[in-house]
């Protein structure tokens, strides 16, 4: 081909061509969208960026080394453990020596109890637990020798235990007139990403020494409440008992209510509006995430003793105290490390005059620099103390504050087995107490392997747990 420039003509007839071309192509392109070049295949595209893709999975194996070589280190040298924070004496006691409730390789868990005198030699002992992570249906099981064996899952419970909403609570109130009345109650918060909205708390009762079961009865809905009733406290008027039960509920808020039980002259139940239990604490309690709250009553005083989870774990667990049957509450304040924790359940022993308490222990510590979770725990706990070591607390002395005179382990959990749920899924306990005998019930994924739940039982008196200081 010549490479002489075009004439003038010669442009003409190549700008024509030209355009000829790009019209036959805006006719065989729709109008709006680019014409596509033929797709390349992977393992073409593959070989030919296989350089750069060596280059870069060499750079993320080489800075995950580097990682590595800082971070675990510094994981294992600046590793806390529980232990390093307890300065009481610690009795462990071994899964072996616990009596099996029931085990499973789906989720069980937040076991109650109550302990009711039904003419039998020793009474029995009623359990009941949700078969789901609080929301599921409810199993009971029950015990006649102080918790050493248990029957089968109890049948021909109500109809409308099959869809509980939360963990029940189980309590044996005591009239005036020198009979009893077992409730259960189970509350109905929101739950994320379910069908369940708030809608109050389910309550459910029994005459006959829990034999048979009312159907669900629903009481101010649409509140919020969570771990409905996480204590139901008997009042007095005038130093005496009456027929009244205040009985405690948070929400999501972390704002905690009160709310009166009382009977009609029919047996009927009801239950008093909501209202908050410590108004002048409602910043307190929102920035502590102050939630399943305990009250437990010192018999030398009848003051009205507080204990709380503070879920925001910014603090350790908070205590504090009313003079006035719940009406008002002043000294809150900080708990020691030994009663730092989640859901605490208190019962006194009159034979010795010491309290145990309960719960699933939280210590709001970082497991390590590098750890995500403000938080770390050695499982389920018990504190054995006197009310005198709580009421060093009342005052704004700190230097008498007491922290009580031993720990209990009751159920280990393995840090390393499940990095999350083996540390802080445990511990939730039914706790009684007869003639000395301790009874509690509590869950967790207490094996080595971490994937199997448990319902375990222990049973003791304190005598036995102090031979093996």
């Amino acid at each position: 081909m010549s490479d002489a420039p075009l004439t003038p003509d010669a442009e003409n007839i190549a700008e024509n061509t030209a355009a000829e071309a790009s019209a036959a192509q805006s006719e065989k392109t729709p109008k709006g969208k680019k014409h596509k070049r033929p797709k390349e295949k992977f393992s073409v595209r593959l070989r030919r960026n296989r350089k750069k893709i060596l280059i870069s999975l060499t750079a993320i194996l080489a800075l995950g080394a580097v990682l590595a070589v800082i971070l675990v280190p510094t994981h294992f040298s600046t590793l806390n453990e529980p232990a390093d924070f307890i300065d009481l004496p610690v009795v462990s006691l071994s899964l072996d020596s616990a009596v099996t409730v029931e085990k499973s390789g789906s989720y069980i868990a937040h076991p109650d109890s109550v302990w009711v005198d039904d003419g039998s030699e020793q009474g029995k002992i009623i359990v009941m637990y949700p078969l789901g992570h609080g929301k599921g249906q409810i199993a009971m099981r029950v015990s006649y020798d102080m918790g050493l064996t248990w029957s089968d899952r109890v049948t021909g419970l109500p109809a409308s235990y099959a869809d509980s909403q939360e963990t029940p609570t189980l309590y044996n109130l005591h009239f005036m007139d020198g009979s009893e009345k077992l409730v259960m109650i189970s509350g109905c918060p929101y739950w994320v990403a379910t069908k369940y909205k708030a809608d109050g708390f389910n309550f459910s009762f029994s005459d006959d020494c829990g034999e048979t079961w009312s159907e669900f009865e629903k009481f101010h809905s649409p509140a919020d409440a969570i771990v409905a009733m996480s204590s139901l406290t008997q009042i007095k008027e005038g130093g005496q008992y009456i027929d009244k039960w205040m009985g405690l509920f948070h929400d999501h808020e972390f704002n905690v209510y009160k709310t009166y039980l009382t009977f009609d002259e029919d047996g009927n139940a009801d239950w008093s509006a909501p209202e908050l239990l410590m108004p002048d604490y409602s910043e307190e309690t929102q920035k502590y995430g102050m939630c399943e709250v305990e009250i437990v009553r010192n018999p030398d005083d009848d003051t009205l003793i507080l204990l709380s989870r503070a879920e925001k774990r910014v603090s350790r667990s908070l205590i504090a105290f009313s003079y006035d049957e719940g009406e008002t509450w002043e000294g809150l304040k900080e708990l020691p490390y030994e009663l730092s924790g989640d859901r605490h359940k208190a019962e006194y022993d009159e034979t010795t005059g010491k309290l145990l308490i309960s719960f699933r222990q939280m210590i709001p510590v970082k497991r390590s620099a590098v750890s995500i979770y403000n938080r770390i725990s050695g499982g389920w706990y018990a504190w054995v103390g006197t009310f005198a070591d709580l009421m060093t607390y009342a005052d704004d002395d700190p230097s008498n504050d007491s922290k009580g005179d031993y720990l209990i382990e009751l159920g280990k959990t393995d840090y390393f087995a499940k990095p999350y749920n083996a540390v802080i899924d445990n511990g939730y306990s039914g706790v009684v107490c007869v003639g000395g005998t301790y009874n509690v019930v509590g869950y967790g994924s207490f094996d080595k392997v971490g994937t199997t739940s448990y319902i375990i039982s222990r049973t003791f008196t304190l005598a036995d747990i102090e031979k093996m200081l």
